[in-house]
């Protein structure tokens, strides 16, 4: 019998997506009745919405963006401070979080009490297949709070049965010093937050990491732990037991997507609240969960009383690894290839900074690490090689033009596209202590 948490984890994912249509209605007509942004963009779209009555009539509404959220909050009124797509009165909502604001201006998402109870019916599905289980004492790392990865996190944690031990926010010296006093069993927080705790630990409190007897290593935020070379440096400095990595999105609902214990895709874990859906980032086109399809993430909420979306772009760029599994879950089973707005292109082809990262990590003598130097804001197409920063692992003695040479070709035959490289010093590089950007615009 699979060891799940819920056994919707299990159903036919066509009998979710049965639900879902049947589900789809009831919100399109909380929409209609609650939603001053979108009854306005039924009209402007030209759209009834009794029309939207199935999945298939779905993929025919327009998408909501990223920017449509930060306009609808650009002239919001007391009543309804989180903007015009607000659905639920300021007297409902039960909790206020934001983004964090690492692509602009933060937004704001409102949850009722009904929407806590569904975002922790949710997250404790993803919480338990990540690893996490009731006996289990979670050092968790992220330091802000009011984001997504904060609060909601603690609170389904808790809800899970475990021991939260929230220490993020504090200097790393304090964090780390936390972790000594009470022994905790997990350590939780962000990927690049956790490569830089594994290079400064030692430093900091003089307790190199595989002493700090954490047994379960759980990262997330960005792409990274999927890469095989992260993974097994994550196991080895920590010594750890299981390395695996959790996703979701603020703007609709937390932790949705989690590794089991095969560690090779994240499953997809709110059904019967969200519905997901794969597009062509560039024609907008629905592409079926298949293995080896790739595209962008959008979720309709099916469930959602305060601040609902309808198609919403999140931005995610993925590769679908399957859509069976031997841990038994049924979801479709994805990989983060990079975020859609940091793709670039490379002679006509989509090409990822992220994918370029994981592509020279295994080159002997690279670190894991990358910054692709824009020449102005705003590029993405490149006829000539792409500049990018890499840097020699401590310790290496490959000669620089080697590395070099070595990287070029290994980007070439594996993703068809040619880079600049310039070997820069590892701390010129740093692993950022919440988010690592991997694009940086080129100085004067």
């Amino acid at each position: 019998m699979a060891d799940v948490y819920d056994p919707i984890e299990t159903r036919p994912w066509g009998d979710v997506c049965a639900d879902h249509e049947r589900l789809l209605p009831e919100q399109i007509e909380y929409l209609r009745e609650h939603s001053d942004f979108y009854r306005r963009r039924f009209r402007e779209w030209d759209i009834d919405p009794d029309d939207i009555t199935s999945l298939e009539a779905l993929r025919e509404v327009p998408f909501t963006t990223k920017q449509d959220e930060r306009d609808s909050q650009t002239d919001t009124v007391p009543a309804k401070p989180l903007g015009e797509h607000q659905a639920a009165p300021k007297s409902a909502l039960n909790r206020t979080i934001s983004s964090s604001g690492t692509t602009g201006k933060p937004t704001y998402f409102g949850l009722t009490t009904q929407d806590r109870r569904n975002w922790n019916t949710v997250q404790k599905r993803s919480f338990y297949t990540v690893g996490v289980r009731p006996a289990d004492t979670v050092l968790f790392g992220a330091g802000q709070t009011m984001i997504t990865g904060g609060t909601p996190y603690f609170e389904s944690l808790t809800k899970l049965g475990a021991n939260v031990v929230p220490a993020g926010g504090e200097s790393t010296e304090r964090l780390l010093s936390v972790a000594l006093d009470v022994q905790p069993d997990i350590l939780w927080t962000t990927t690049s937050h956790i490569r830089y705790l594994s290079e400064n630990a030692e430093d900091v409190v003089g307790v190199a990491p595989d002493d700090f007897g954490f047994t379960k290593v759980i990262g997330g935020a960005a792409p990274g732990i999927a890469n095989p070379e992260i993974r097994a440096e994550f196991y080895d400095v920590w010594n750890a037991d299981l390395v695996r990595e959790a996703m979701g999105l603020g703007d609709v609902l937390g932790s949705m997507w989690a590794e089991c214990e095969e560690e090779n895709g994240m499953h997809f874990h709110a059904q019967g609240f969200v519905h997901p859906e794969l597009i062509d980032p560039e024609t907008g086109e629905a592409k079926p969960f298949e293995p080896g399809a790739e595209g962008e993430l959008v979720y309709t909420h099916l469930r959602r009383e305060a601040t609902p979306l309808l198609r919403f772009r999140s931005g995610d760029y993925v590769e679908v690894i399957d859509t069976e599994c031997d841990c038994g879950r049924t979801a479709p089973k994805i990989q983060v290839a990079g975020r859609a707005d940091d793709m670039l292109i490379y002679k006509g082809m989509n090409v990822f900074p992220s994918a370029i990262r994981d592509v020279i990590s295994d080159v002997e003598g690279i670190a894991p690490r990358l910054r692709v130097i824009l020449p102005e804001e705003g590029t993405v197409n490149f006829e000539t090689p792409i500049p990018v920063e890499i840097a020699r692992e401590p310790g290496s003695s490959r000669d620089e033009a080697e590395l070099v040479d070595e990287a070029i070709t290994e980007v070439r035959e594996q993703l068809k596209a040619r880079i600049d490289p310039t070997v820069v010093d590892v701390d010129d590089l740093p692993a950022g202590e919440y988010k690592t950007k991997l694009l940086k615009e080129r100085e004067e």
